[in-house]
C-alpha cells in the first residue's frame, strides 16, 4: 500500500536506517495488506519476518510454510527466501546484527505508525465490523437459550464467526451471577438461567474489532436496568470525547466523570476502559496519566462496565464524531443511541 510505504519510508529516513524488519503477526499483516503468518494463534510473532526497505521487500521464512505463504497471502511484491527449517537464515541474522534496521521485537517501536488507517484498511475495518455484530446478534436472537452453557455458547460463536472468514481472539462468555462477579469471564460449563453476555475480540486481514451484546431471558429487574442505563451513558461520553488531537488521559477522564455523574464513581477502577486498536486487541489501555494524543481515522475500543453489564462496540474516529464499525440493524438500542440489552 503506498501510504503504509510512505510512512516507513519517512520513519527510516528520520532516523539515518536502511529499512525495517518486522517478525510480529500485527505489523506483518499491517505492511503485507493483511497476510496471516500464524501457525500458533497464542504467539504474537509469525513464522515468517519482513524486512522492508524503500526499494526491496523480501520475506524469510522456511521451506514448511514457504509454498502457503507464496500461494494464499497477499505477498505480491514480496521476495519470498526460504531456508531448511532446522538452520536459522544467515542473511536475515546478518541484517539484525548490522544495527541498520529497525525492529519490532521485543519492543514495538513500529505501532504509532499503524495508528491512521488507511481506506483500504477502514473499508475492511466496517465490513469486519458488520460481520461480527450481525454473528454475536443472531446467536443471542435466534441460538442462545436457557440451559446452553457457556461453553456451548462460546463455541457457537467463534464457529460462525470462522464460518465468514473471522477468527476470534478472544471470546468471553459469562451467564447470570459470573457476569456481576468477573470481568473476564472465559466460559466454562456454567448454564444459562436468566442472562447472558458475548464479548468478543475478532480478527480478519490482521485487523481487530470488539463488540459486547447481551440478553436476558423474561423482565429486567429495575437495578440491572439502572446500571445498563448508567453504563450507557458513560460509553456515549467516552465516544463524544474520542477526537483526533485529543489526549487519551482526556478521553478518559470525560468517561470517569460520566460514572460519577450516574452514581457509580469506583467501578471504573474495576475494570480498564479500552483504548485504541487496530492490528492488536488494544494497542494500549488508555489511562489517567496517558500524554498520547487520539490519531485520525484510528479505531478505538471503549468498554466500560458496570458490575453485571457492559457496553462495547468499536469506532472509528472522525473530526465531527465517531462511526459505530460494529452496527447491528436488528438489535435493540438504548435510548442513548447505544445497544441495550436484548430482551427474549
Amino acid at each position: 500500500m503506498p501510504e503504509i510505504n510512505e510512512r516507513l519510508g519517512r520513519f527510516c529516513q528520520k532516523r539515518g536506517l536502511r529499512g525495517v524488519i518486522a517478525r510480529r503477526r500485527s505489523n506483518i499483516a499491517w505492511m503485507a495488506g493483511g497476510a496471516d503468518v500464524h501457525v500458533d494463534a497464542g504467539s504474537d510473532l509469525g513464522v515468517a519476518t519482513l524486512v522492508w526497505e524503500p526499494e526491496a521487500r523480501r520475506c524469510f521464512t522456511n521451506i514448511i510454510e514457504a509454498d502457503r505463504l507464496r500461494d494464499e497471502e497477499p505477498l505480491d511484491g514480496w521476495e519470498i527466501i526460504t531456508g531448511p527449517w532446522h538452520e536459522p537464515n544467515q542473511e536475515l541474522a546478518a541484517l539484525l546484527d548490522s544495527g541498520d534496521y529497525a525492529t519490532d521485537f521485543p519492543e514495538d517501536m513500529l505501532a504509532p505508525l499503524r495508528a491512521s488507517l488507511t481506506p483500504v484498511e477502514a473499508d475492511r475495518a466496517r465490513k469486519l465490523g458488520a460481520d461480527t455484530a450481525r454473528v454475536v446478534g443472531r446467536l443471542l436472537r435466534e441460538d442462545c437459550k436457557p440451559g446452553m452453557t457457556e461453553w456451548h455458547l462460546g463455541g457457537a460463536v467463534s464457529g460462525w464467526l470462522r464460518d465468514a472468514g473471522i477468527r476470534a481472539n478472544v471470546v468471553l462468555i459469562a451467564a447470570d451471577e459470573r457476569i456481576r462477579r468477573y470481568r473476564h469471564p472465559t466460559p466454562t460449563a456454567n448454564a444459562i438461567e436468566r442472562v447472558a453476555m458475548v464479548a468478543v475480540c475478532a480478527q480478519r486481514h490482521g485487523l481487530t474489532v470488539s463488540v459486547t451484546r447481551l440478553v436476558h431471558f423474561g423482565p429486567i429487574d429495575a437495578g440491572l436496568k439502572q446500571r445498563h442505563d448508567a453504563v450507557c451513558a458513560v460509553d456515549l461520553a467516552l465516544h463524544d470525547a474520542t477526537r483526533p488531537g485529543t489526549r487519551w488521559s482526556d478521553v478518559l477522564a470525560a468517561g470517569i466523570e460520566a460514572y460519577r455523574a450516574h452514581g457509580f464513581a469506583d467501578e471504573w477502577q474495576l475494570h480498564h476502559q479500552g483504548g485504541p486498536m487496530g492490528y492488536e486487541a488494544r494497542d494500549f489501555i488508555a489511562t489517567p496519566a496517558e500524554q498520547r494524543l487520539v490519531q485520525e481515522c484510528q479505531l478505538v475500543g471503549w468498554n466500560p462496565s458496570i458490575t453485571g453489564t457492559k457496553s462495547e462496540d468499536t469506532i472509528l474516529t472522525q473530526d465531527d464524531g465517531v462511526e459505530i464499525v460494529t452496527p447491528d440493524p436488528d438489535w435493540p438500542m438504548h435510548p442513548s443511541g447505544r445497544p441495550d440489552i436484548l430482551v427474549r
